[in-house]
């Protein structure tokens, strides 16, 4: 894979609608695999995807109380 083919922090925080914060807790918590080159993280999309699978939720999972609920 060519390294133009990976995510950059910014970009992956982007496309998951999420901070570079939150992306950094995740590579913390060894959840979402990187690559470290040089001084920068990058990411594999195809690693991205698996990750994204492995955390999807179903139907069932909605309507068992599994889901986001906002403060008001």
């Amino acid at each position: 894979m060519k390294a133009d083919q990976f995510y950059t922090v910014r970009t992956l925080a982007d496309r998951l609608a999420i901070t570079p914060l939150t992306v950094y807790r995740l590579v913390r918590q060894g959840k979402i695999p990187a690559v470290k080159i040089g001084k920068s993280i990058r990411f594999d999309p195809e690693a991205v995807d698996a990750y994204l699978e492995s955390v999807r939720l179903g139907p069932e999972d909605l309507t068992n109380g599994n889901h986001e609920q906002r403060e008001s």
